[in-house]
This record gives structure tokens, C-alpha cells and sequence, in this order.
């Protein structure tokens, strides 16, 4: 089934940083023969800069970058990898332009993943930033269990679609 046959338009995979969007988004892309999206790669060609380094000039800076990029994307049948506060700061917006699947996993099982790279400029809040934002990733219309492999959790989004 491609995403055509599903009657949908956008899938927007939604986490907190090192769910998986990015890795299971381009595996879901594929199974439902589709575009794929990563929406940081997308702000970093459109901006000529880095995401650390829009951070590091402000927080505001980004989020502005990337609810116009996020925004701009009118592609059709298309998975598409949001930041991880993305979905917090476009819900209403996220919500009405597409299907919004969050891909849950523990804070335990990211900070394994993730560990202390230089290149996720929240990192040092991550426990707190996760109790926040865990509620309002809830809300999405679908969450799947994040941590079993890319091509388990795209056929389980594929099999709940």
C-alpha cells in the first residue's frame, strides 16, 4: 500500500530527540513509496547553517526557522522527520496539514542512544525537556513503540495507518 492508496497526504513522525524519527521516517517512506523529509536537513539547505549554529545565536532563531520550513513543505504523500520540539511548538498546525505519529521511547533507552553528543544543543536539559514535552507527544493522534528496529516501527506505523 503505497500512501496514495491510504487517502493520506502528510505523515509527520514526532519524538524527542533520538526516537528514531529520521531512521524509521526514511524505512516508512520506502514501505508506503513515498517521499521522505528530514525537516533539520530541510532548515539547514534553506538556511546555509548548521542547526548548532542556529541555536547558538537563540533558541527563538530556530524555532522560527523551522515553523517556516515546516510550514513551506505543500508536498503531497510524503514522510516527513520533525525536530523534536517541533511538534510542541506547531501542534494546531501539525495537526490539521497531516498525520501526526509519535514514536515513543523511554528516556532511559534515548540517553543510551544519545549520549552526549556535541551536535543536540538541548541535551543538557534532556530529563526535564522530556517530562514537559512527553504530554504534549501524547496527544498525537497515534503513538508507536519506538524501540524496536526502523523496519519494525515503520510496519507497525504501515499496519496502523
Amino acid at each position: 500500500m503505497s500512501v496514495g492508496e491510504a487517502g493520506l497526504m502528510r505523515i509527520y513522525l514526532t519524538g524527542f530527540m533520538g526516537s528514531g524519527k529520521s531512521t524509521v521516517g526514511r524505512v516508512l517512506a520506502q514501505y508506503l513509496e513515498c517521499e521522505f523529509l528530514d525537516l533539520d536537513t530541510e532548515i539547514e539547505k534553506r538556511t546555509g547553517r548548521t542547526i548548532p549554529e542556529i541555536f547558538a545565536e537563540s533558541e527563538n532563531q530556530f524555532r522560527k526557522a523551522e515553523t517556516a520550513c515546516l510550514q513551506s513543505i505543500t508536498r503531497e504523500n510524503a514522510v516527513i522527520a520533525t525536530g523534536g520540539g517541533c511538534f510542541i511548538h506547531n501542534q494546531q498546525w501539525m495537526l490539521e496539514n497531516g498525520k501526526v505519529i509519535y514514536l515513543y521511547v523511554p528516556f532511559e533507552i534515548l540517553a543510551e542512544r544519545i549520549g552526549a553528543d556535541p551536535n543536540r544543543p538541548l541535551w543538557r536539559n534532556a530529563e526535564t525537556l522530556y517530562r514537559e514535552r512527553e504530554v504534549l507527544y501524547r496527544t498525537a493522534p497515534l503513538t508507536v513503540d519506538g524501540t524496536a528496529s526502523p523496519e519494525a516501527v515503520a510496519a507497525a506505523i504501515k499496519h496502523r495507518l
